[in-house]
């Protein structure tokens, strides 16, 4: 082989393994919506290797004292709003103070619900400290489901990606 063969292949070699590096990193770290706050978190579902992107949901919440609940937004990958309201901790009359609201590890399986107000799915956001965020107007009715069949709050706790 010659050293221009030699040469070019190694350039080649050089280009894909910065390409495949680049579709990797953000695969892992998509970009951060220019509508979501810096603590945001992702929960990946996979790549779209025909759009190039990670797929995936951005959560992010607030404490909101004047409402006395926590406000939660949730987006597709590109920052697009999926569902956004007032949250409260299950079986909590009192929002959870913006220093607790560590979003704890999810699977993607686990971050909808049904919820019963809505007839539809409704995200469920477990913490670190061990509380699950659930918006406000299902709270009651979760509550009593998950009494019920607590199965289903348990892998919801216990969720790990």
């Amino acid at each position: 082989m010659r050293t221009s063969n030699k040469l070019a292949f190694a350039l080649l070699a050089v280009v894909g393994t910065i390409l495949i590096l680049r579709h990797a990193d953000m695969a892992i770290h998509p970009a951060l919506p220019k509508d979501m706050p810096a603590g945001a978190s992702f929960v990946s579902v996979g790549y779209d290797l025909q759009h190039l992107e990670a797929k995936g949901e951005w959560i992010a919440c607030s404490t909101d004292t004047e409402q006395n609940a926590d406000f939660c937004r949730v987006t597709d990958a590109r920052g697009e709003v999926v569902y956004e309201g007032d949250f409260m901790p299950l079986r909590g009359d009192q929002p959870v103070p913006a220093d607790q609201l560590q979003m704890a590890r999810i699977s993607a399986e686990h971050l909808w619900v049904r919820g019963p107000a809505e007839e539809g799915p409704v995200p469920v956001i477990p913490l670190m400290n061990g509380k699950v965020l659930v918006p406000a107007a299902d709270s009651d009715a979760l509550a009593d489901r998950w009494t019920n069949n607590p199965l289903e709050l348990r892998q919801i706790q216990g969720a790990e990606i």
